[in-house]
């Protein structure tokens, strides 16, 4: 898989993603200077549930499939994640075991922000770094009340099972 990317081009797409969104052109310097571009093979996976979380990802080209594991089959397919989307930003703001297992459906490229480094930027109170952890922040949130709203359907569906059985 070729990677032919400029700086430009870089700098537009994440601009175009919307956690980046909020950053001007010299914040997001910034955050280019600890960003690695990585490539991964169908069905490769990025990172396991339960792995020490160690950075995050933005996906430049491919998609990927996050696995969770359930107590009713090994790896259950719980998301499928395609271009500008992130992930991975849980082991940014709690340092907690990956949630989920990331592996990718077709070859991918993805743009990756290590922890340790992001952290530093932190520690220089660079306003890119700390406008990319409300990013986070606020597509946690999102996230949050997408899970809260289909855990309200799972329950009423629940319920009416159950009136039709008694």
């Amino acid at each position: 898989m070729a990677i032919n990317l400029t700086l430009e081009g870089i700098i537009q797409f994440l601009l175009d993603v919307e956690m980046f969104a909020p950053l001007d052109v010299v914040e997001l310097s910034e955050i280019l200077s600890i960003m690695d571009i990585q490539q991964f093979k169908k069905g490769a996976d990025i990172f396991s549930e339960g792995d020490i979380g160690d950075g995050w990802y933005v996906i430049y080209r491919g998609s990927a499939k996050v696995r969770k594991r359930s107590p009713f089959s090994m790896d259950q397919t719980v998301a499928e994640l395609t271009q500008s989307f992130c992930f991975g930003e849980m082991a940014i703001l709690d340092e907690s075991p990956r949630s989920a297992t990331i592996t990718c459906s077709e070859d991918m490229i993805a743009f990756r922000f290590s922890r340790r480094q992001f952290e530093r930027l932190l520690d220089q109170d660079s306003i890119g770094a700390y406008k990319l952890v409300h990013g986070m922040a606020c597509t946690l949130a999102e996230r949050q009340r997408i899970l809260n709203q289909k855990i309200t359907e799972l329950t009423q569906e629940l319920d009416t099972i159950e009136e039709r059985v008694s």
